[in-house]
């Protein structure tokens, strides 16, 4: 198993390796070992990013995408120290061209993005704030499916669950903090869509 990468650009490298190598087609399996088996960070930012995109606007994405992200902060929760995921979800694959297409037109944000989010705050990227941080994730994954019937607001969960996976993979407390205040934003549209 690789190493887990410790930034954005790192990240998508180690993406764009995958689908070099892969050819027609690239499976959750390849890419998990591409980044590690502890990637409870990588594997939630991929998940936020993937709920980011257009994918979002397809029927049933959000709440598939926020199942993936149930199974993966289910795991830090408990205190996991490998991540463990269904062979059904491992067999899943996307073209490899269109992984490559994706990296590439990531890499520009990233290396923006990489060079604001650094590590700092370390008490909230701690081994117990990790557990917080899996139980937030929980809570907004919960949050996705009645926030799926109103158009685009999936956007919301997704950014902060992105928001969580980079501030772990970069150990950024501050990112953390803002994650937070997306999340509460995520159970803020929940209480007026119940409410209303």
């Amino acid at each position: 198993m690789a190493e887990t990468p410790k930034d954005l650009e790192g990240l998508l490298n180690e993406l764009n390796e995958v689908a070099r190598k892969a050819g027609d087609k690239v499976s959750v399996r390849e890419v998990y070992c591409a980044v590690g088996e502890r990637s409870f960070g990588p594997l939630l930012l991929v998940a936020g990013l993937l709920g980011m995109t257009p994918v979002s606007a397809i029927p049933g994405a959000p709440t598939a995408l926020a199942l993936v992200t149930l199974l993966i902060a289910a795991q830090l929760l408990f205190g996991r120290r490998t991540l463990w995921l269904p062979k059904r979800l491992l067999d899943l694959s996307t073209p490899a061209g269109r992984l490559m297409a994706t990296v590439k037109v990531a890499r520009k944000p990233a290396r923006v993005i990489d060079r604001v989010v650094k590590p700092r705050l370390g008490f909230l990227t701690g081994r117990v704030a990790d557990r917080i941080v899996a139980a937030a994730c929980v809570l907004v994954a919960l949050a996705v499916p009645p926030l799926e019937l109103l158009p685009f607001v999936a956007f919301v969960p997704a950014t902060a669950i992105a928001a969580f996976g980079l501030g772990l993979v970069a150990r950024d407390g501050l990112l953390i903090l803002v994650a937070f205040a997306a999340s509460a934003g995520t159970l803020f549209l929940i209480a007026r869509q119940l409410l209303s």
